[in-house]
């Protein structure tokens, strides 16, 4: 699923307008406001920000796509034998491609 976040941090007297963010299952930006990104940005953290979740909608996987959920709760995808979950990515194998096999 992806996630729409407003912003609601208090600027003080600034004007400053919040943004309003899309975040996927794994915690990675895909829209900021209008901007659609083409590659998930990974450097995005919600540390020391506040968001109100504004709603959320079903996250396009591509073709022969498996969502499996972790035992934290997050979500994670599976494409071609390679799972978006840190496991994979540090030891390339992980619980969730062994569940789904």
């Amino acid at each position: 699923m992806i996630e729409v976040l407003q912003e609601v941090t208090d600027w003080g007297d600034a004007q400053i307008a919040n943004g309003i963010y899309h975040v996927n299952s794994a915690g990675h930006l895909v829209q900021y406001n209008d901007k659609v990104f083409k590659a998930p940005m990974k450097q995005f953290s919600k540390s020391r920000r506040k968001f109100v979740k504004i709603s959320e909608y079903q996250e396009e996987l591509p073709n022969n796509g498996i969502v499996v959920k972790g035992s934290n709760g997050k979500s994670y995808i599976i494409v071609d034998n390679k799972c978006s979950c840190p496991g994979f990515k540090f030891r390339g194998q992980c619980k969730h491609l062994d569940k789904v096999a």
